[in-house]
């Protein structure tokens, strides 16, 4: 049997476990399948994250003509801004057609500084696909703890662009290491 000395201890030790998952969820990326995002028209998104829906333009952050697809990898909250890294690809052309990138693709990844209003305040893309630049993805881009890397291939700029965006650190945006493209022999 629990004395009343046992029990309040074990009340006081599972209040302060509530506080430390209210805090590492208030700070933290936001749980698997809390936010939802859509495409809206052409170049915007709707985010939908704690039941409110919050409309995004992203036409000056992406090389798409009309969003196909987008994702939201990574939610954080730091300092009373919230971070959000969008995946975000779509049609080169549009309408498409038979001609040169007519079935095309263009990819970026999109970070994304946000005030209190969800109004845009710092962003950041890196475009990973593309048929008009050439641009191409190196690899596979990879997820590890809180962390995404990945590298693209520029063939028109010949370089190659190592991506890492820390969600932990969500302040510092998308780290781009640039570096050349071998030379291949004649």
């Amino acid at each position: 049997m629990i004395n009343l000395k046992q029990l309040g201890a074990v009340i006081v030790v599972l209040f302060a476990l509530c506080l430390a998952c209210a805090a590492q969820a208030g700070a933290g990326a936001a749980p698997q399948g809390a936010v939802k995002v859509r495409a809206k028209g052409r170049r915007a998104v709707v985010v939908t994250e704690r039941g409110r829906a919050h409309t995004l333009d992203l036409t000056g952050q992406i090389d798409a003509m009309r969003i196909e697809e987008v994702s939201a990898t990574f939610l954080s909250r730091a300092g009373g801004v919230t971070y959000l890294l969008l995946d975000v690809c779509g049609l080169s052309k549009v309408p498409p057609d038979d001609r040169q990138c007519g079935a095309g693709i263009e990819c970026n990844v999109v970070w994304l500084k946000l005030d209190a209003a969800w109004r845009v305040r710092g962003a950041q893309n890196q475009r990973y696909e593309s048929c008009w630049a050439p641009i191409t993805l190196d690899g596979e881009m990879k997820i590890e703890a809180r962390r995404l890397t990945f590298a693209v291939e520029d063939f028109r700029d010949d370089v190659r662009r190592e991506v890492t965006y820390d969600a932990d650190h969500p302040e510092a945006g998308l780290t781009v290491k640039q570096t050349p493209l071998p030379k291949k022999n004649p």
